[in-house]
């Protein structure tokens, strides 16, 4: 092997130099496809919100002109339809451990942590949304143990409805906006508009009543549910079959 410099290029070639950042690398995108297409939009709504996706912003993200994204996704409700079940794909559904109930515990918990990890997406839920096979294998996983927990069909419907609009209705809750900001020092104004004495009990928990950004405050909730999904699978096992059978709620 010649370790002597090249000739062969000329003189009057310019040498590209390498820059220390590798962040001014450029290389060409690859190419276009479906799954590239619904992660850059996933991480657009991350990183901007869900009003900020439009399909001009996102082809501008990937580089690409608008039209070349309609040879990927039909239109923008089915790219949202899609990026919440890759969303979904994230929920860990396959804990084993425990019983029923502490697998639901965790399962529950996952799907909080999805719909933390992308809180902007959470909005669709107030609208429209097309399950997906992410989605139809966690609302299968929850049902599964719900019956495996004794729970009878209508039931076990009801539960996961309460269970499911909990967690997605909590990333929808906003932050409780003061009605002046304290300085440095002081306490901010959430409730002055009466005076203490006409609201006591808000008074007494005031300093707690922050919003549910609190750390731990899903999972209190979280508790509470599971505690009256318990007593009502409890209360139902001590009614009459008949009356079971007969898809009366107690």
């Amino acid at each position: 092997m010649n370790d002597q410099p090249g000739t062969s290029r000329g003189r009057s070639e310019p040498t590209t130099w390498v820059d220390v950042d590798p962040s001014k690398d450029y290389t060409r995108p690859p190419p276009l496809s479906r799954a590239r297409v619904v992660r850059a939009a996933l991480c657009l709504v991350d990183e901007k919100g869900l009003p900020a996706l439009t399909m001009r912003a996102l082809a501008t993200e990937l580089e690409v002109s608008p039209m070349a994204l309609y040879n990927h996704v039909r239109d923008k409700d089915e790219l949202v339809d899609l990026m919440v079940d890759l969303m979904l794909g994230e929920v860990d559904i396959s804990a084993t451990e425990g019983d029923w109930l502490t697998q639901l515990r965790v399962l529950v918990r996952s799907f909080h942590q999805a719909l933390a990890a992308h809180h902007h997406l959470a909005r669709v839920y107030s609208g429209r949304v097309r399950i997906g096979p992410h989605g139809l294998l966690l609302i299968e996983r929850t049902i599964g143990l719900l019956l495996e927990g004794g729970f009878l069909p209508a039931e076990a419907s009801d539960v996961f409805f309460a269970l499911f609009t909990y967690a997605a209705g909590f990333q929808q809750m906003g932050r409780i906006a003061p009605l002046r900001e304290g300085r440095p020092g002081e306490e901010t104004e959430y409730y002055p508009l009466l005076p203490p004495e006409r609201i006591p009990a808000i008074t007494a928990v005031s300093p707690h009543l922050d919003g549910v950004r609190r750390p731990g405050r899903f999972d209190y909730g979280l508790e509470l549910l599971l505690a009256g999904v318990q007593a009502k699978l409890a209360q139902a096992k001590e009614a009459p079959a008949s009356h079971r059978e007969s898809g009366h709620h107690a």
